[in-house]
């Protein structure tokens, strides 16, 4: 398994579910859902145009938590462990 994403692949899979990118706060991408206009947005750090692997699984787990994590989008494997609360 890769240890980074693309901030491009980052992008789009963030863009299917309806976050947008807004912004930028060094070394930070900002996203937001433009329907959920209270919600806090998403500081997603990029380093080299790419993005950890445990940010993109954080993000999965927020979208797992609202219910609107699609099945081909879940990691299978995942095994759970201390960042599960997070």
């Amino acid at each position: 398994m890769a240890e980074y994403w693309t901030f491009r692949r980052f992008l789009e899979f963030a863009n299917s579910y309806g976050y947008k990118l807004m912004g930028f706060w060094n070394p930070y991408r900002v996203f937001v859902n433009p329907d959920e206009p209270n919600a806090l947005p998403w500081l997603v750090p990029v380093h080299e145009r790419r993005v950890d692997i445990k940010y993109v699984k954080k993000f999965k787990r927020w979208l797992k938590r609202k219910g609107i994590l699609r099945d081909e989008d879940e990691d299978k494997n995942q095994i759970n462990g201390p960042e599960e609360g997070i």
